[in-house]
Order: structure tokens, then C-alpha cells, then sequence
């Protein structure tokens, strides 16, 4: 009989989490896919006589397992679709199976293929259901009337006719509380779910969130069967009850004593001045680094069990990585916030998990815990890697900092911070450097704003305004510095008191193409003569200017940098 290697994974998660800007909305969206991932899909394994040693790996959102037959992996995969489309409407999922060679617990040293060849193949099957596509339905007809929360699903649940339309949907209704549906497939067995919240506290939520609680707006308080599921699952979150530990919420929990206050709008994580902080980090290397492992064990040609030992470390480094990934956040946290007194509202964690994190922090705090993070994610992967045999390989994490007006939509919040986080992992390709990076932005007022055409604009090779994307932890050269650095110029500039404003004539005179070069140090000379004495000692001292400095474009390549994070780093402070 055939055996099958199996993949189970969700994509689009992007999509599904930023569907809206409330962020007791997008919560709840993390922590639906995370139940799936980790209590729904188990059972269902579970329940289709999948054994613990037939499971590779399950987490961040994928799942890869073995499989005695063709017909129990379309049964499993037509089981999680269907799980998935009823407790998380427009959530995407795709499954892929391989025929194997190999046998768990059996001889397989007489196999033609290894098990990584499987491993590849079923890649490829995964790639091509992924370019399948999903269909979209259009709803853009006159009279359907939109979720007031999303905007791009029909209504179906009105707080006018909560239970009713509770009901309707199939969620179980009694004793002035609501049920999560215990999920079955064909009657052959039931996926328990006792969790229930009170409709009175559900239809004031709704209210809350839809701007009708008061009847101060134009909205009715309707919203899509997607937006309530992920309502109801982010009451979920605070659940003391829950059996399974899942999510990044929980490590809170512990850690705190379920002494965390949860946001609902983005804006509670804001400043005084409306920015909030939304980072997104990736690992780097991952890629190299299985390969790499990869190579080695297929170069033991007389171990018997070399295939079983290639599937342990497989296993136990997805285990590792998340682990280390949430250790690292955790550990960045408690450093930032030992000395904040207000620990109640550390942060919004919308993925934690893998080599992934999003979440919303203040601005002032997102550059230094994303910095932390890193670094710690990085000590981890090292120590980690040392046992394996890819001793020579790195696994670090790259990052993203966007920090935005709370207005901005979250679905542009998360893309800014994508194409930062991918110019800081090229950056680190391009150094061949075995630390992350760390880009970052400060986006005044629009959060579609193009930021490699407003970089081009202002930042000229022959006279550079900006240093970034910046290092974790590495020898700094001239072409790469460390952002600890630049983090402390800007601290060092505050604890003096330099003026704000002096630093950014600084960076105008830098950009005026009106004047000369020698027109430029005029101006600049203006400038320090007008400055304390322990202001002029800084600039001489950090940049490096004596009496005969040459040209004025070579100074001061990070004005922008300092200019830009200098009401982010370390704190606000005054205009001058």
C-alpha cells in the first residue's frame, strides 16, 4: 500500500488579518487561525488515525504529516477546508500530498527515494495548488448592503436581530449566551468547542465598534459572519479556561499574570501626536540553512536511519525556531518595559510565531524593541545552530518599522513595513552579512505614500542624507553602521538638549542645490556660531570636522536618520 507525505498550510494570512482596522478585529483573525491551526487540524488528524510519530511538525499556520493512503489524505484536506471556511469564512487554505518510499519505524535503507526528494516534490504540488488562486465573489449589487466593519462582505449580522441572525448562521443560542459550533464532519465525529460568550456584552461590542452605540453616526451596526467569528475569538483570547495553550497571548499571560490590557482601536497604542509604531520582522537565512543540513545528511550514505534522523531534526527545528522567535519577543519586552510604570499595555501582537512578528507598539518604543528582538532572536538561532550540522550557517531576523498616524489602515501599516523589511533583508544579502537589518520610516500623513521615489528624491549618492537600512550587530565599516549607534547619537543629542530645529538646517542646507559648496560651509559656520559651546564639541567629535574639511556633501550622511527618529528614540521632546 502507498504512503503519502501531506502539507496543510494557510495563506493569504495577510489578507485575512488586515480586513479591517479595528484591532480587536484583527486579533481575534490571529487567534482564529492559530486555534485552527493548533487544536482543529490535530484533531482532525487525530480522528483520521494519524499517530503523534507520523507528524512531522505542525505550527505557524502549516502543518506536514505522513498518510497511509491517497483517499484519507483528500478526506483530511476536504476535513480542514471545510473546518476552516465554517469557523473562519474567506480564510485560505491549501493541501498537497506526494507518494513516499518511506516508513515510519521501518527499514528504509534500501529505499530509491529520500525522504528529502519527497519533501521537495510535495513543494512543488504546494506551489502549484497555491497558483490555482482562490475564487472572489462580487458583490457589488444594488441593495446588499456592506459589513460596516470590513467593507467587503455582505452583512448578515444586524444588533437589532443578534440571536436571530446568531442562529441563522448556526451558532448555537441559549440562555442569553452564544456557543462556538462544535464543528463535525459527515457525523463521524465532533470537534468540541464550549466557549460562549453573553449576547448583551457581544451586541455592545458590535455597537462599540460599528460607531452606533451612542447614535451619533449613520451606520445600522451590521457586520459579515467573517468580522463576528473573529469578534467572538478575540473575547477568546482572555479565555482562562482554555484547555490548549495557543498564541503569543499566552506567553503574556504567564508571564504577567493576566495583568495585560488589551487595545480595540490602534490609536490606543499611539503618542501625543497621533503616530503609532508597527513593526514586521522575518527571518533570513532559513533557506541556506536547511539546505545546508540537508546536504550533510545526504552525505551519510551508510546510516540506515538517516532518514528518520533528517525527519527528528526537521521537527525539532520548527519547534526550536518558534519557541526562540516568542522567547525573543518576550525577553525584548520585559527589558524595555522593567522600567515603565505603565506595564498594562505593552503592545499588539497580531503574528508571533515561526520566524514572524507583527505587532503595534508605541513609537516611541518599536525602533528599541524591534532592535532587542533581533538581537536576542540572533543569540538564540547561534547557540541553536552550534548542535546541528550547518555549524557554519546564520539564521537571523530582518525588520520593518513603520511608524505612522494611527488613521493610517492597517492593510497599508502592514505593506510599508513588507517592503521595509525587505529592503533591510537585502540589504543584508548584498553585505553577505550573517546579522539582521532594520529599516524604518516615519510617515507624517499618508500611509500610501511611495517610499523608494521619496527615498530617490531626497537621498543622492554623491550626497547621502540617510544610513539605513542599518545592522543588528556587525563590524561597522563605512558603508554599514549599527542602528545601536544611531540610537545612541540621538540619545547623546537629547541628554544636551541640541535643538531640533538647528539639526534640521543642518539636513536643508545638506539638500539646497541652489548653493555652492563653499556657500553651504558659510551657512554651516553661521550656524555654529550660533550654538553652545557642548553642541559645537559634538558635531566635531561625532563627525569627524576639523578647520579644514573639505567638502560639505561628505558630513553629516545620517542627518535625515537622526532628524527623522528624534521625537522616536528615547522619547518625545520639545520642537527646540
Amino acid at each position: 500500500m502507498s504512503r503519502y507525505i501531506m502539507t496543510v498550510e494557510t495563506v493569504k494570512i495577510k489578507d485575512f488579518l488586515f480586513s479591517t482596522n479595528k484591532l480587536r478585529i484583527i486579533r481575534g483573525a490571529s487567534y482564529l487561525l492559530d486555534y485552527l491551526n493548533q487544536i482543529v487540524v490535530p484533531e482532525i488528524l487525530k480522528n483520521n488515525g494519524v499517530k503523534k510519530e507520523n507528524i512531522i511538525y505542525i505550527g505557524a499556520g502549516n502543518a506536514k504529516f505522513f498518510v497511509d493512503s491517497e483517499d484519507i489524505a483528500k478526506k483530511i484536506a476536504n476535513e480542514v477546508k471545510k473546518a476552516y471556511k465554517i469557523k473562519a469564512p474567506n480564510s485560505k487554505i491549501v493541501a498537497s500530498f506526494a507518494k513516499i518510499e518511506y516508513k515510519v519505524g521501518g527499514d528504509n535503507s534500501k529505499n530509491k527515494r529520500k525522504i528529502w526528494e519527497d519533501i521537495d516534490e510535495l513543494a512543488k504540488n504546494t506551489a502549484i495548488e497555491k497558483s490555482k488562486g482562490f475564487p472572489m465573489m462580487n458583490l457589488d449589487f444594488i441593495g446588499v448592503e456592506k459589513c460596516e466593519l470590513c467593507g467587503r462582505n455582505s452583512a448578515q449580522i444586524s444588533v437589532e436581530n443578534l440571536e436571530r441572525d446568531l442562529e441563522n448562521i448556526g451558532l448555537n443560542v441559549k440562555d442569553g449566551r452564544v456557543k462556538l459550533d462544535d464543528f463535525s464532519v459527515e457525523n463521524d465525529y465532533i470537534i468540541e468547542d464550549g466557549y460562549s460568550i453573553e449576547i448583551p456584552k457581544l451586541r455592545e461590542q458590535i455597537k462599540d465598534l460599528t460607531g452606533t452605540k451612542n447614535g451619533t453616526r449613520d451606520n445600522k451596526g451590521i457586520i459579515c459572519e467573517e468580522c463576528l467569528r473573529k469578534l467572538i475569538f478575540s473575547n477568546k483570547v482572555k479565555d482562562a479556561e482554555s484547555k490548549k495553550k495557543i498564541s503569543f497571548y499566552n506567553n503574556m499571560k504567564e508571564e504577567y499574570k493576566d495583568d495585560i490590557e488589551l487595545g480595540t482601536e490602534i490609536s490606543d497604542y499611539e503618542n501625543g501626536k497621533s503616530f503609532i509604531g508597527f513593526m514586521y520582522s522575518d527571518g533570513d537565512g532559513l533557506g541556506d540553512f536547511l539546505k545546508n543540513v540537508a546536504d550533510k545528511f545526504k552525505k551519510e550514505t551508510d546510516n540506515p536511519k538517516v532518514e528518520e534522523e533528517y525527519l527528528g531534526f526537521l521537527n525539532k527545528f520548527s519547534e526550536t525556531l518558534d519557541r526562540n522567535t516568542k522567547d525573543a519577543l518576550l525577553e525584548a519586552i520585559k527589558e524595555i518595559f522593567a522600567e515603565k510604570k505603565d506595564e498594562k499595555r505593552f503592545g499588539e501582537f497580531l503574528i508571533v510565531g515561526g520566524d514572524d512578528v507583527c505587532a503595534v507598539f508605541n513609537p516611541e518604543l518599536v525602533l528599541e524593541l524591534s532592535e532587542k528582538f533581533q538581537k536576542i532572536f540572533e543569540e538564540k538561532m547561534k547557540d541553536y545552530i552550534k548542535e546541528t550540522k550547518a555549524k557554519d550557517s546564520s539564521i537571523t531576523s530582518s525588520s520593518g518599522v513603520i511608524i505612522a498616524k494611527s488613521k493610517t489602515p492597517a492593510f497599508q501599516l502592514f505593506e510599508q513595513a513588507l517592503k521595509l523589511q525587505k529592503s533591510a533583508k537585502a540589504k543584508r544579502y548584498n553585505c553577505s552579512a550573517k546579522t539582521g537589518f532594520i529599516d524604518f520610516q516615519v510617515i507624517g500623513s499618508e500611509g500610501c505614500v511611495d517610499i523608494d521615489s521619496f527615498r530617490e528624491t531626497i537621498n543622492k549618492k554623491y550626497n547621502l542624507v540617510m544610513e539605513r537600512p542599518y545592522a543588528i550587530d556587525i563590524e561597522e565599516s563605512s558603508k554599514v553602521k549599527n542602528v545601536e549607534k544611531l540610537f545612541t547619537a540621538i540619545n547623546e543629542l537629547k541628554k544636551i538638549k541640541f535643538p531640533k530645529n538647528k539639526l534640521r538646517y543642518i539636513y536643508e542646507l545638506k539638500r539646497d542645490e541652489k548653493l555652492e559648496d563653499f556657500e553651504k560651509k558659510m551657512e554651516f559656520i553661521n550656524i555654529l556660531s550660533k550654538m553652545d559651546k557642548k553642541h559645537i564639541n559634538f558635531i566635531k567629535e561625532n563627525y569627524n570636522i576639523d578647520y579644514d574639511y573639505q567638502e560639505f556633501e561628505k558630513y553629516f550622511n545620517n542627518i535625515f536618520d537622526i532628524v527623522e527618529l528624534y521625537d522616536f528614540v528615547g522619547g518625545e521632546v520639545d520642537e527646540n
